[in-house]
Protein backbone atom coordinates (compact mmCIF):
# COMPACT_ATOMS: atom_id res chain seq x y z
CA UNK A 1 0.00 0.00 0.00
CA UNK A 2 1.42 3.40 -1.05
CA UNK A 3 1.72 6.08 1.62
CA UNK A 4 0.45 9.60 0.87
CA UNK A 5 3.13 12.30 0.45
CA UNK A 6 0.66 15.20 0.74
CA UNK A 7 0.72 17.50 3.78
CA UNK A 8 -2.08 17.06 6.25
CA UNK A 9 -4.15 20.06 7.35
CA UNK A 10 -2.43 20.06 10.74
CA UNK A 11 1.00 20.10 9.09
CA UNK A 12 0.02 23.01 6.83
CA UNK A 13 -1.29 24.97 9.81
CA UNK A 14 1.93 24.31 11.70
CA UNK A 15 3.99 25.61 8.77
CA UNK A 16 1.83 28.75 8.56
CA UNK A 17 2.26 29.39 12.28
CA UNK A 18 6.05 29.02 12.03
CA UNK A 19 6.18 31.40 9.04
CA UNK A 20 4.05 33.91 10.92
CA UNK A 21 6.39 33.80 13.91
CA UNK A 22 9.44 34.25 11.66
CA UNK A 23 7.87 37.23 9.88
CA UNK A 24 7.02 38.80 13.24
CA UNK A 25 10.61 38.43 14.37
CA UNK A 26 12.07 39.76 11.12
CA UNK A 27 9.73 42.75 10.67
CA UNK A 28 11.49 45.09 13.18
CA UNK A 29 14.86 44.32 11.59
CA UNK A 30 13.51 45.01 8.10
CA UNK A 31 11.98 48.28 9.30
CA UNK A 32 15.27 49.32 10.89
CA UNK A 33 17.14 48.62 7.65
CA UNK A 34 14.62 50.68 5.69
CA UNK A 35 14.96 53.58 8.12
CA UNK A 36 18.74 53.51 7.90
CA UNK A 37 18.69 53.39 4.08
CA UNK A 38 16.28 56.33 3.79
CA UNK A 39 18.30 58.27 6.36
CA UNK A 40 21.50 57.65 4.38
CA UNK A 41 19.84 58.75 1.11
CA UNK A 42 18.43 61.90 2.71
CA UNK A 43 21.76 62.77 4.31
CA UNK A 44 23.53 62.34 0.98
CA UNK A 45 21.05 64.61 -0.81
CA UNK A 46 21.36 67.24 1.91
CA UNK A 47 25.15 67.04 1.76
CA UNK A 48 25.02 67.82 -1.97
CA UNK A 49 22.91 70.89 -1.25
CA UNK A 50 25.30 72.03 1.46
CA UNK A 51 28.34 71.70 -0.78
CA UNK A 52 26.55 73.50 -3.62
CA UNK A 53 25.62 76.37 -1.29
CA UNK A 54 29.18 76.77 -0.03
CA UNK A 55 30.48 76.84 -3.61
CA UNK A 56 27.85 79.41 -4.57
CA UNK A 57 28.80 81.62 -1.62
CA UNK A 58 32.48 81.42 -2.53
CA UNK A 59 31.74 82.60 -6.06
CA UNK A 60 29.19 85.30 -5.17
CA UNK A 61 30.98 87.45 -2.60
CA UNK A 62 29.52 85.44 0.27
CA UNK A 63 25.94 86.57 -0.42
CA UNK A 64 23.17 84.01 -0.22
CA UNK A 65 20.99 83.25 -3.22
CA UNK A 66 17.40 84.51 -3.28
CA UNK A 67 14.48 82.31 -2.30
CA UNK A 68 12.70 83.40 -5.48
CA UNK A 69 13.23 85.91 -8.26
CA UNK A 70 11.12 87.03 -11.19
CA UNK A 71 13.22 86.61 -14.33
CA UNK A 72 12.43 86.82 -18.04
CA UNK A 73 10.07 83.99 -18.92
CA UNK A 74 9.11 82.92 -15.42
CA UNK A 75 10.18 82.49 -11.82
CA UNK A 76 13.55 81.27 -10.64
CA UNK A 77 12.99 79.59 -7.32
CA UNK A 78 16.00 78.68 -5.24
CA UNK A 79 15.43 75.04 -6.25
CA UNK A 80 14.77 75.54 -9.98
CA UNK A 81 13.11 77.50 -12.79
CA UNK A 82 9.37 77.51 -13.52
CA UNK A 83 8.30 78.87 -16.89
CA UNK A 84 5.41 81.35 -17.02
CA UNK A 85 4.11 79.51 -20.09
CA UNK A 86 3.97 76.16 -18.34
CA UNK A 87 0.95 74.59 -16.63
CA UNK A 88 -0.09 76.16 -13.33
CA UNK A 89 -2.30 73.34 -12.05
CA UNK A 90 -1.01 71.74 -8.86
CA UNK A 91 0.61 68.41 -9.64
CA UNK A 92 1.11 69.39 -13.29
CA UNK A 93 3.60 72.23 -12.87
CA UNK A 94 7.01 71.75 -14.52
CA UNK A 95 10.29 72.54 -12.79
CA UNK A 96 13.74 72.78 -14.37
CA UNK A 97 15.95 72.05 -11.37
CA UNK A 98 19.16 72.64 -13.30
CA UNK A 99 18.31 76.36 -13.68
CA UNK A 100 18.08 77.21 -10.00
CA UNK A 101 20.99 79.15 -8.47
CA UNK A 102 22.47 75.94 -7.05
CA UNK A 103 21.81 73.75 -10.11
CA UNK A 104 25.25 74.29 -11.72
CA UNK A 105 26.96 73.21 -8.50
CA UNK A 106 25.12 69.94 -7.93
CA UNK A 107 27.32 66.91 -8.57
CA UNK A 108 25.08 65.28 -11.19
CA UNK A 109 24.86 68.63 -13.07
CA UNK A 110 21.09 68.26 -13.37
CA UNK A 111 20.34 70.10 -10.15
CA UNK A 112 18.37 67.10 -8.92
CA UNK A 113 18.70 65.97 -5.32
CA UNK A 114 15.27 64.57 -4.33
CA UNK A 115 14.81 63.14 -0.85
CA UNK A 116 13.37 59.68 -1.43
CA UNK A 117 12.34 59.45 2.22
CA UNK A 118 9.84 62.24 1.62
CA UNK A 119 7.19 60.00 0.06
CA UNK A 120 7.77 56.99 2.32
CA UNK A 121 6.52 58.35 5.64
CA UNK A 122 2.98 56.99 5.44
CA UNK A 123 0.96 60.23 5.13
CA UNK A 124 -0.99 60.95 1.96
CA UNK A 125 1.33 62.66 -0.51
CA UNK A 126 0.20 65.53 -2.74
CA UNK A 127 2.67 66.42 -5.53
CA UNK A 128 3.20 70.03 -6.57
CA UNK A 129 5.20 69.36 -9.73
CA UNK A 130 4.68 66.77 -12.44
CA UNK A 131 8.34 65.99 -12.95
CA UNK A 132 9.43 65.03 -9.46
CA UNK A 133 9.73 66.29 -5.95
CA UNK A 134 12.46 67.80 -3.83
CA UNK A 135 11.80 67.48 -0.11
CA UNK A 136 13.98 70.28 1.33
CA UNK A 137 13.43 73.90 2.32
CA UNK A 138 15.68 76.94 2.73
CA UNK A 139 15.84 79.52 5.50
CA UNK A 140 14.22 82.67 4.11
CA UNK A 141 15.66 84.74 6.96
CA UNK A 142 18.92 84.47 4.97
CA UNK A 143 17.62 84.40 1.39
CA UNK A 144 15.44 87.48 0.98
CA UNK A 145 12.18 86.46 2.64
CA UNK A 146 9.30 84.86 0.78
CA UNK A 147 9.53 87.50 -1.95
CA UNK A 148 13.29 87.11 -2.34
CA UNK A 149 13.53 90.93 -2.26
CA UNK A 150 13.58 91.69 1.46
CA UNK A 151 17.05 93.26 1.77
CA UNK A 152 16.95 92.94 5.55
CA UNK A 153 16.71 89.16 5.08
CA UNK A 154 19.16 88.79 2.18
CA UNK A 155 22.45 88.29 3.99
CA UNK A 156 26.12 87.57 3.48
CA UNK A 157 27.75 84.71 5.30
CA UNK A 158 29.97 87.16 7.22
CA UNK A 159 26.84 88.75 8.71
CA UNK A 160 26.13 85.56 10.65
CA UNK A 161 28.14 85.54 13.92
CA UNK A 162 27.88 81.76 14.34
CA UNK A 163 27.10 80.14 10.97
CA UNK A 164 27.53 76.69 12.47
CA UNK A 165 24.43 77.30 14.62
CA UNK A 166 22.07 78.73 11.98
CA UNK A 167 20.17 76.26 9.79
CA UNK A 168 20.28 76.94 6.04
CA UNK A 169 18.46 73.83 4.75
CA UNK A 170 16.23 71.29 6.42
CA UNK A 171 13.68 68.62 5.58
CA UNK A 172 10.45 70.52 4.87
CA UNK A 173 6.78 69.92 4.10
CA UNK A 174 3.36 71.40 4.71
CA UNK A 175 -0.11 70.05 5.37
CA UNK A 176 -2.46 71.04 2.54
CA UNK A 177 -6.20 71.25 3.18
CA UNK A 178 -7.10 73.87 0.58
CA UNK A 179 -6.13 72.50 -2.86
CA UNK A 180 -7.73 69.48 -4.53
CA UNK A 181 -7.38 66.56 -4.03
CA UNK A 182 -6.68 67.71 -0.45
CA UNK A 183 -9.49 69.13 1.68
CA UNK A 184 -10.30 69.95 5.30
CA UNK A 185 -11.56 66.39 5.71
CA UNK A 186 -8.63 64.94 3.78
CA UNK A 187 -5.41 66.74 4.79
CA UNK A 188 -2.43 65.78 2.63
CA UNK A 189 1.32 66.10 2.97
CA UNK A 190 3.02 68.10 0.23
CA UNK A 191 6.35 69.72 -0.48
CA UNK A 192 7.27 73.06 0.96
CA UNK A 193 10.45 74.89 0.06
CA UNK A 194 11.12 77.32 2.90
CA UNK A 195 10.99 77.85 6.64
CA UNK A 196 11.29 80.87 8.95
CA UNK A 197 9.92 82.16 12.27
CA UNK A 198 6.76 83.87 11.02
CA UNK A 199 3.45 82.04 11.55
CA UNK A 200 1.91 83.88 8.58
CA UNK A 201 4.64 82.62 6.22
CA UNK A 202 6.36 79.37 7.01
CA UNK A 203 6.96 78.82 10.71
CA UNK A 204 5.39 75.36 10.79
CA UNK A 205 7.08 73.79 7.79
CA UNK A 206 9.90 71.63 9.15
CA UNK A 207 9.35 67.93 8.51
CA UNK A 208 10.63 65.68 11.30
CA UNK A 209 10.28 62.65 9.06
CA UNK A 210 13.23 60.60 10.27
CA UNK A 211 11.92 58.93 13.42
CA UNK A 212 10.94 62.28 14.89
CA UNK A 213 14.04 64.10 13.73
CA UNK A 214 14.71 66.70 11.04
CA UNK A 215 17.93 66.65 9.04
CA UNK A 216 19.58 70.06 8.84
CA UNK A 217 22.48 71.67 7.00
CA UNK A 218 23.94 74.71 8.73
CA UNK A 219 25.14 77.90 7.08
CA UNK A 220 28.78 76.80 7.47
CA UNK A 221 28.16 73.57 5.53
CA UNK A 222 28.02 71.18 8.48
CA UNK A 223 25.10 68.81 9.09
CA UNK A 224 23.08 67.55 12.03
CA UNK A 225 19.78 66.21 13.31
CA UNK A 226 17.21 68.12 15.38
CA UNK A 227 14.69 66.40 17.63
CA UNK A 228 11.04 67.35 17.19
CA UNK A 229 8.91 69.22 19.67
CA UNK A 230 5.53 67.50 19.15
CA UNK A 231 3.80 70.54 20.64
CA UNK A 232 4.65 72.42 17.43
CA UNK A 233 3.18 69.82 15.06
CA UNK A 234 0.52 70.96 12.60
CA UNK A 235 -2.70 69.79 14.22
CA UNK A 236 -4.39 69.19 10.86
CA UNK A 237 -2.27 66.04 10.45
CA UNK A 238 -0.09 65.57 13.54
CA UNK A 239 1.09 62.09 12.55
CA UNK A 240 2.95 63.65 9.60
CA UNK A 241 5.33 65.33 12.11
CA UNK A 242 5.40 68.78 10.47
CA UNK A 243 6.43 71.38 13.05
CA UNK A 244 8.90 74.14 13.92
CA UNK A 245 12.53 74.68 14.77
CA UNK A 246 13.54 76.93 17.69
CA UNK A 247 13.91 80.54 16.55
CA UNK A 248 17.54 80.67 17.67
CA UNK A 249 18.41 78.10 14.99
CA UNK A 250 16.85 80.25 12.26
CA UNK A 251 17.59 83.93 12.93
CA UNK A 252 21.27 85.01 13.18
Amino acid sequence: MKSSRAFTLIELLAVMVILGVLLTLLAPAALAVRRQSTLAASSSALRQLGIAAQTYLAENDGRFFRYRENVPGGVQWWFGFESASGPSTEGQRILDKSRGPLGPYIADSAGTVPDFAFTSMGASFKPKFKNGYFGFGVNTELTGGISGNDTNRLLRINQIPQPGRIVLFTTCAQINTFQSPASAKKPMLEEFYMFNTKPSEAKTAVHFRHAGKALVAYADGSQGEINADPATFDKKLPKACVGSLPNELIVP
